[in-house]
Parts: C-alpha cells; structure tokens; sequence
C-alpha cells in the first residue's frame, strides 16, 4: 500500500500555538515517530529539528485541519511563518505540496490520469530548484518507459516532484532520515493529538471517501467487505475539496 499521509511544517511559531491556530490539542500521550501518519498516530504533533513545528495526518487529515473551514485555518498564523504542507498518497498515486506565508504563495499537485500520465498542476514564486527537478523528473520517467516491457509495472518520478519542492524549504522527506539522525533523535515532543473547538475532521472520523476512491480499483473501510467506489461520492468530495482550495486561494491573493 505504501505511504498515505499529509503533514505541515511551520517555522517560527510556538508548538503549542500552532495547535491552538489549528484546533488541535495534544493529548500528552507518547507517539512513535515512526507511527506517524498511520492508524496507530491517525494525528499526531512534534518539534521536528529547531526552527520548525509540525502536524502528521493520516490520508489527507491535514488538508481538513489547514483549507477545510472558510475562512481557512492557515489564515490565523502569524503572517511571518512559513507553512508548508504535504499529502502523500502512493494508493491513489496522488502528491501535493503547497507554501502558505501570510497567503499562499505556491501550489504543486500531481494527479496522473490515462490521459496525462505526467500530470502536474503548479502556479505562483516556486523555489529556485523547481524546474530543474520537473524536467529532470520527466527525462527519467521517459526513459523508463522506453524501456518498460508490455505489462510491466511502471514508475512514476513525477510523483516526487511536489515532495521535491517542499523540501527544498523544510529538509525535510517522509521517505528519508534528517541526515544521520535517526527519527527518534531528530523528533521531539511527539504525541498523538486531538481535534478541539467544533473542529470535526471528517476524514478523521471516516477514512477520505475523495482521496481515498480516485482512480483506486476498490474502496472500503476497516471491518467492510470491499466495494467499488460511489462515482457520486467521489464527484461530490471532488468539488468540496476544490472549493476549498479556491477559498484558501482568495484568502492568500485579496
């Protein structure tokens, strides 16, 4: 299955601050690092390396907690932070990376279909090494599939592109340690959190039916049996999840 999770980075706030901003709170219980982002952490909080705080998500838990209120959530940090978010969803082979500072400052999204097997959505000041890893992302992924024989499983370098960006400001990858730490030395005050203030994650409550059903073969949650997914249900988070991002977009371009 690989990887299913979201997280956000902020600099220059306050760990306990950046919970109140978010409607979260910690829970004072101990969390594995290496369970964030999974159902044993569904949510989950730390102090990463100095200078930055962060939230773990299961699936995309953080894009509920950040965009899904109107106005957004992100719009209560100091306008000086940094707030870099992530989804990774190697399931519906979906990545996602943003940068809010005040207001959204840029955007990169890669959602291959059939059609556009090397989709990527990307607007606003992108860092410095963007292009360079987009088009170096798209002469490997051609000439892995020049040589991919007929059924063959294929790789996709686009994927990492967003997740490229992102750390380019934060150093930070799911996928790897932060230099020769080990995840348990690099992260500190991990515990598992919980939401507050009315703040009701829905795909905290029930696994994300959008992100969870887009392009997968089945769908189903824990203790059902498997089931393909409801096409009106997934046009219908669809829509929620872009009004979302177009509010976020309004609140960071006034």
């Amino acid at each position: 299955m690989g990887f299913n999770m979201s997280w956000i980075f902020v600099d220059q706030i306050d760990l306990n601050e950046l919970y109140a901003a978010l409607d979260v709170k910690s829970t004072g219980q101990a969390a594995d690092p290496y369970d964030l982002g999974t159902k044993r952490v569904p949510l989950g909080g730390l102090r990463p390396k100095d200078g930055w705080c962060a939230i773990f998500g299961r699936y995309s838990f953080v894009l509920d907690i950040t965009i899904g209120t109107d106005p957004p959530r992100l719009t209560r940090l100091p306008a000086k932070s940094r707030a870099v978010s992530c989804v990774v969803l190697e399931h519906a082979n979906i990545s996602h990376a943003s940068l809010w500072q005040g207001r959204e400052i840029w955007q990169v999204h890669h959602q291959p279909t059939k059609e556009q097997p090397e989709h990527l959505d990307f607007w606003g000041d992108l860092p410095p090494s963007f292009i360079g890893a987009w088009e170096a992302a798209l002469q490997k992924q051609r000439e892995r599939n020049a040589m991919r024989k007929p059924g063959e499983w294929g790789v996709d370098y686009v994927f990492d592109v967003p997740l490229i960006a992102a750390a380019e400001i934060t150093g930070f990858r799911h996928d790897r340690s932060f230099g020769k730490e080990r995840k348990e030395e690099a992260y500190r005050e991990v515990t598992t959190l919980e939401p507050i203030n009315g703040n009701a994650l829905r795909r905290l409550n029930h696994p994300p039916e959008w992100w969870q059903t887009v392009r997968s073969i089945e769908y189903y949650n824990e203790g059902e049996e498997p089931r393909e997914p409801d096409v009106e249900q997934v046009k219908q988070f669809t829509k929620e999840f872009l009004e979302a991002m177009k509010r976020a977009k309004r609140m960071g371009n006034p």
